[in-house]
């Protein structure tokens, strides 16, 4: 009862973090020029398409919106972002929108069958949400300065609540193993990063060249995310863990406390800095994250790790 409860308040805040109207500062649009022929297949993530010449294969995106205004020959597809069909534009296949809607205009040709018309409740957050994932700017007009900093700090902290209300021994693990190896930690776990951020362009490219590349896409970029929570959660045990004996906590305050006071600064940076404030939050998290590869996930006791001695007889 007491986890249900837990992961409804952080859905709530999740969706508070998204406002109904926004709009993002995103990347410059993919335009296949008048007059150009494209032959194959156009996929971006969130990254508008304008299709002015043709294009002889499918257009698809996960959150970019699709304006079509001269020939597709293929299907239309964008999961969270609007399809238009101006007038006088012509796709031969079919055209689907689940979350954004299609607009189709006067005297535009659909050869194929239109499915998501009316956008879904909702839409608006699922785009803000994969915007803010991808890196755009998102402008809040209802929220006052610093408040996405600190919704996402409080979100932050609940996630780490949950971690250590799942895997308590485990998340005081890596907190250990950070305290007795931090250079190690350190280094494993900047080293992990860099790999990680060096194939993730390949892997989106990849991706995003098919239909069901660019469903598993979002769901990807957050299992991404999940060792970098645990790891933000072993700092936070590991903080904990230095304070007096008298001021011990059970594992969930404590995982809350401690990463609330690695986060906080972070906040106050990210008012001024929010590029910087999210490459120190990365940095911070590939730490524990180192930590909680030279542990194993916490189950091994690295500060008793020692190469044992050997014996010579005589």
């Amino acid at each position: 009862m007491r986890r249900s409860w837990l992961l409804a308040v952080i859905l709530w805040l999740a969706m508070l973090a998204m406002p109904a109207r926004a709009f993002a500062q995103g990347p410059a649009a993919l335009v296949i020029a008048a007059g150009e022929q494209y032959r194959g297949h156009v996929a971006t993530f969130d990254q508008p398409i304008v299709i002015l010449g043709e294009v002889d294969g499918d257009v698809t995106s996960w959150a970019g919106s699709i304006t079509v205004q001269g020939i597709v020959r293929g299907d239309v597809v964008s999961y969270t972002g609007t399809i238009t069909l101006a007038p006088g534009a012509i796709v031969e296949g079919n055209v689907l929108s689940i979350a954004g809607g299609v607009e189709i205009g006067s005297r535009a040709g659909l050869h194929g069958t239109a499915i998501g018309i009316e956008p879904l409740a909702g839409s608006a957050v699922a785009t803000a949400l994969i915007g803010t994932l991808s890196g755009q700017t998102i402008v809040r007009r209802w929220l006052p300065p610093g408040t996405t900093g600190v919704l996402g700090a409080l979100i932050s902290a609940m996630l780490c609540v949950a971690i250590a209300l799942i895997w308590p021994r485990r998340t005081a693990g890596i907190g250990r193993a950070l305290r007795a190896a931090p250079v190690r930690s350190a280094v494993v776990g900047l080293l992990s990063t860099i790999l990680a951020l060096s194939a993730l362009p390949l892997v989106v490219g990849v991706l995003t060249l098919s239909l069901a590349g660019l469903f598993l896409l979002l769901p990807l970029i957050i299992l991404l995310h999940v060792p970098y929570a645990i790891g933000l959660t072993g700092i936070a045990r590991a903080i904990a863990a230095s304070w007096p004996p008298g001021w011990a906590l059970k594992p969930p305050l404590a995982a809350a406390l401690g990463a609330l006071i690695v986060l906080a600064p972070l906040v106050v940076i990210g008012m001024v800095a929010p590029a910087l404030a999210l490459a120190l939050g990365y940095a911070v998290a590939s730490w524990g994250l180192g930590a909680a590869l030279i542990s194993r996930g916490g189950a091994l006791p690295i500060w008793r790790d020692e190469w044992p001695a050997v014996k010579h007889s005589g």
